[in-house]
């Protein structure tokens, strides 16, 4: 059935551009699949507690239609767990509209972007695709794109929520209730500036969620922060600082910080070393609950950063004790076709982490070590295949952390993981 419908828009789209004699007309195709075993990701795993297999796909049709100035995208997307419905389903709320957007440009320097769009800055630490996950992400939104020099742009974004359930409305106000990345945000306004030279980067950004307390009252949390990158010859020096205030969801006054510092080392040019830390600010166990110091990546791609194995900030881990991540991260090409990624990371807690009344003392900041492997195989120009391992070695604080008295002394996750994406013009 699914089949029929992406055939059938894709179809309605190509017939629509030949009336309307399109300039440019492109069809991208891209099939995802990953299976998991699951013996402590995100949290650890209890002793006896057997591991889970889980499969992942996405089906993604995006259909890119050019006409003058204007450009017209729109990415149909089914993303699944396998099994999750009967076989002889009709209707899946997996099948979605992932992208939905027109863009128009007023100038060759000037253009609005208004639609269901991917919002991604910079190293995707606090704005992301989320592209690890089946189902993405993407928001509702109104770009302007500002090009004010051949290596300098600015962007501006305003986005509006409402869930259009009038039931759940207070007398007074409307209330919004989907919660997002940890937030209730009812609106959200971003601007990005950024500059480019040869091998070097620069860029500024300002976000602001005007997000909605359980009571209806509206609140501002502000997120300003910079990335910045320079290369010369074989060595790279990267990072980034943001800052948060205001207040959240829960009424709490934030004020929040992260920051990162990385070397990258190419030796050769089939390998790369980084060495790198990020300090993410957490809110002490002792601390009035009036206050919050938990800086947020907020719509950070957070897969990519604190381990694979996702046992901060996704889906967990906001408004808690923050995060020390130490890590060394490598990556060598054997040939064209095929990569390894082997990474290493050092975690601790960035706050007080609690008092163990055994031992009448605070619970030590270490919270464990994490290993990552990763091999790549590019098996065809439209096919690559990756296989992962994971481990994790868990202290007593991280036992605490994750409120899991008896873990299993294997802490590990492994995964396989096919793609298949092309892109071919049609006119």
């Amino acid at each position: 059935m699914k089949k029929h419908i992406l055939a059938c828009c894709a179809l309605s789209l190509f017939t629509f551009s030949a009336k309307a004699q399109v300039d440019s007309l492109k069809i991208n195709v891209d099939f995802r699949t990953r299976a998991e075993l699951d013996n402590g990701q995100k949290t650890l795993i209890p002793n006896h507690q057997k591991p889970e297999t889980t499969v992942f796909s996405r089906a993604q049709l995006g259909v890119d239609y050019y006409w003058q100035d204007l450009e017209l995208f729109m990415s149909l997307q089914d993303a699944r767990v396998w099994g999750e419905v009967s076989s002889t389903n009709q209707r899946s709320g997996s099948f979605n509209v992932n992208e939905a957007w027109a863009k128009y440009s007023f100038t060759k320097n000037t253009a609005l972007k208004i639609g269901r769009q991917i919002l991604s800055y910079d190293d995707e630490r606090l704005l992301g695709a989320l592209d690890w996950q089946m189902q993405g992400r993407s928001f509702d939104a109104a770009k302007g794109i500002f090009r004010l020099s051949p290596q300098s742009k600015l962007e501006a974004v305003v986005t509006y929520n409402n869930d259009n359930n009038d039931s759940n409305d207070l007398p007074d106000r409307e209330f919004y209730s989907i919660l997002d990345s940890g937030e209730r945000t009812k609106s959200m306004q971003i601007l990005h500036y950024e500059y480019l030279w040869p091998q070097s980067s620069l860029s500024f950004i300002g976000m602001n969620n005007v997000v909605q307390s359980l009571s209806g009252t509206h609140f501002d949390l502000l997120t300003v922060g910079m990335n910045a990158k320079k290369y010369t010859g074989k060595f790279g020096f990267f990072g980034s600082a943001y800052w948060q205030t205001g207040k959240n969801t829960l009424a709490q006054s934030k004020n929040a910080y992260q920051f990162s510092a990385n070397v990258d080392f190419i030796p050769t040019k089939n390998i790369n070393i980084v060495l790198g830390t990020e300090w993410l600010s957490g809110t002490d166990y002792n601390t009035e609950n009036s206050k919050n110091n938990s800086f947020s990546p907020l719509y950070g791609t957070n897969h990519k950063f604190n381990g694979f194995m996702d046992y901060f900030f996704v889906g967990n881990h906001f408004n808690s004790v923050g995060l020390k991540d130490f890590y060394l991260k490598s990556n060598f090409k054997f040939n064209p076709k095929a990569a390894l990624g082997i990474n290493l990371h050092g975690f601790a807690t960035n706050a007080k982490l609690g008092f163990d009344n055994v031992k009448n003392k605070e619970y030590s900041s270490y919270l464990g070590t994490e290993a990552d492997l990763v091999f790549t195989y590019k098996v065809a120009k439209v096919f690559t295949m990756q296989v992962g391992h994971s481990q994790m070695f868990a202290t007593e604080s991280m036992n605490y952390l994750k409120k899991v008295a008896d873990p299993a002394s294997m802490q590990s996750w492994s995964w396989v993981g096919l793609t298949f994406k092309s892109q071919f013009k049609v006119k």
